[in-house]
């Protein structure tokens, strides 16, 4: 097993393989009514279900990473980072993009090749290395592929093209693992040609003639077949020896969000049952304590600028449970302590204005209190954020994480994103004292933004302990 040692230039993120294989799919419309047409299959990571095992024949032996390094073993845990366009599409949140390069009949008794394509993961937590007399570093992991060596594999296809139906797929993956020493940059790469074979596969999948939301549709790109979508995005596991794959739909990206304190004004009380990845609760709802408005971080795209939050206290009681977080701030471990708020998507309108409709729809978030269990970790320092929304662009430093916000379902509702969590870090800006009209499931009023208190950055979770 050798390694491929390098120092990256700077603090930037590593560039996963990410090729567009084969030639256009223009042209590639339905044959007739019965055959579904060549196309690319778009997948989100679930990252509490995404694993790769360096152990037995897998693990990294002394000297991997550099002079005195000791051999390493463990499971890591992988979250998607998106690749955001491919082939001059947007693709949402997908990270992981298969081809199916033919036309394929459900039913037939050959099955059609596919191809991944891309593919762009990172650890949820950086891995820890020990030095023989020198202590440990901290060592960032990401996934791409090999560009050796292509990662291909079958899918057979049951069903019909009017209500869909079941696919069994294999899929060998040849990975390539980029390990980033987090104190200055410097990697070392494996391919994973090098490596025992990982055969990922999965049966019973069920898929839909065409993507809707909340699974990610894009025109010319994923027409006819959406994978792992039954009408709700649905997760499917892809095992092999030493490694496990969660995956979902993908969908449009959820964006970042920027929280203003309101003025207190009266509101009527009200119980909701919530349900999250902690559990159920029957929850008293009471004081507006925030109006989240979509904001634009540091000039990156966004595009669901209508998509507003209100959040309402909401108290609940005590989890102490350590979670894993990973976001574009770095990695972290957090204790989740009570729930704090429930924030309810809302359209808002500036007063005098129109209520415009909301482009995609989001989840609502249970927001608890968090404790720092181990500092922000990432490669160089995370300096000022420049952040526009429809008060204004202000930049500001980002202080501690004080929330984590988990999709929940409110009374029966549905969860639309069940993988991308928000974490929310203090901030301060000036006061903007902007009055507002709003309206949610709960109410249609008025209330008033007095000044920046949060940033919340979508995020992947994983629990800990």
């Amino acid at each position: 097993m050798r390694a491929h040692q390098r120092l990256a230039r700077g603090a930037a993120a590593v560039l996963l393989g990410i090729s567009l294989v084969g030639g256009s799919l223009a042209g590639t419309a339905l044959a007739d009514d019965q055959t579904i047409p060549p196309g690319y299959d778009l997948f989100e990571t679930d990252p509490q279900t995404t694993h790769f095992d360096f152990q037995g024949p897998a693990a990294l032996p002394a000297g991997f990473f550099g002079p005195g390094s000791e051999p390493f073993s463990g499971q890591i845990n992988f979250a998607g980072a998106p690749v955001a366009t491919f082939g001059g599409h947007n693709t949402g949140d997908a990270d992981t993009i298969v081809r199916r390069p033919r036309s394929a009949m459900p039913g037939a008794p050959d099955p059609i090749d596919i191809e991944l394509v891309a593919l762009s993961l990172v650890s949820v937590q950086p891995i820890t290395v020990t030095y023989t007399g020198m202590g440990t570093h901290e060592w960032e992991v990401n996934v791409g592929l090999s560009p050796t060596t292509p990662s291909k594999g079958q899918m057979r296809i049951y069903g019909n093209t009017t209500e869909g139906g079941t696919f069994d797929s294999q899929l060998q993956v040849v990975p390539l693992f980029t390990f980033t020493r987090l104190f200055d940059g410097f990697q070392v790469v494996l391919d994973g040609s090098e490596m025992p074979p990982q055969i990922l596969m999965a049966e019973g999948v069920p898929w839909r003639p065409g993507c809707e939301l909340p699974a990610l549709a894009v025109p010319g790109l994923n027409d006819g077949f959406c994978p792992s979508f039954d009408g709700d995005k649905v997760l499917t596991m892809e095992e092999a020896l030493l490694a496990t794959h969660g995956v979902r739909p993908a969908q449009p990206a959820l964006e970042h969000f920027k929280c203003y304190t309101v003025t207190p004004t009266r509101f009527e009380n009200r119980t909701v049952q919530l349900t999250d990845q902690f559990g159920t609760r029957s929850a008293q709802v009471t004081d507006r304590t925030r109006l989240c408005n979509p904001a634009r971080k540091n000039n990156e795209p966004y595009s669901n600028k209508r998509a507003h939050l209100v959040c309402y206290a909401a108290p609940g009681p005590e989890l102490n449970t350590t979670v894993a977080v990973r976001n574009q701030f770095g990695s972290q471990r957090l204790l989740v302590h009570k729930a704090e708020t429930l924030c309810v998507p809302s359209k808002k309108r500036e007063i005098g204005d129109p209520f415009r409709g909301i482009r995609v729809p989001i989840d609502h978030f249970q927001c608890y209190s968090v404790e720092a269990v181990t500092g922000l970790q990432r490669l160089g320092q995370l300096g000022a954020v420049n952040l526009k929304d429809q008060f204004g662009r202000t930049t500001t430093q980002v202080g501690n994480a004080v929330q984590l916000c988990t999709p929940v379902d409110k009374d029966g509702s549905t969860i639309q994103h069940p993988v991308s969590h928000l974490v929310c870090y203090q901030i301060t800006g000036p006061e903007v004292n902007t009055r507002v009209q709003f309206k949610n499931q709960f109410e249609r009023t008025k209330i008033k933004a007095i000044r920046p208190e949060l940033v919340c950055v979508p995020s992947a979770k994983v629990v800990v302990s």
